[in-house]
């Protein structure tokens, strides 16, 4: 019972070694989005075009010229809950800025999609616009975790071999 006590710990030793080693350094990021730019219409109840007339620490209000998806009417004003961080998806909205927003559930941030828009009139379309906060990059798997799991498991392979030979040999030749 010792044997096998100590192997399942030299295993687990072993494997959580091995990720450790093996596993590459990735960034970390407060907010990550799991979808791509192309999916953030499809999933929207709601995408708009408008100019932000209000924002507090909860939410946003914008005077709406145009409705692209969903039931709203033009010339209205659409309050939507927002969260000021963009660190934690939110998006730090600008007062008297054009926006292209989609929304879900009467909520929106940095993974349902929002887009700054040049301003129609003349002397704001001269000013530079600042761009959204990049998404997070997407994941991809490294080339070294099936190399990783084919030595875990010929280690494991060992370690039950070899535990198995030793309970198999007599107790006086053990000495």
């Amino acid at each position: 019972m010792k044997l096998r006590a100590a192997s399942l710990f030299a295993l687990a030793i072993l494997g959580v070694g091995l990720v450790v080693a093996v596993a590459p350094a990735q960034p970390a990021w407060a907010c990550s989005c799991a979808l791509r730019a192309d999916q953030e219409d499809d999933r929207a109840e709601l995408i708009v075009v408008g100019t932000v007339t209000e924002v507090t620490d909860n939410g946003v209000e914008l005077a709406v010229e145009s409705v692209e998806k969903g039931g709203f009417g033009t010339g209205d004003t659409l309050g939507l809950g927002v969260r000021r961080d963009e660190a934690s998806c939110g998006y730090d909205f600008r007062v008297g800025t054009r926006y292209r927003v989609n929304s879900i559930g009467s909520t929106t941030g940095l993974c349902t999609g929002i887009r700054p828009l040049p301003d129609t009139s003349s002397a704001a379309a001269a000013a530079p616009m600042s761009a959204a906060a990049p998404l997070a990059p997407a994941g991809t798997p490294s080339r070294w975790w099936p190399a990783a799991g084919a030595t875990l498991a010929v280690l494991a392979a060992g370690v039950v071999a070899a535990a198995r030979r030793r309970r198999r040999r007599p107790d006086h030749e053990t000495g």
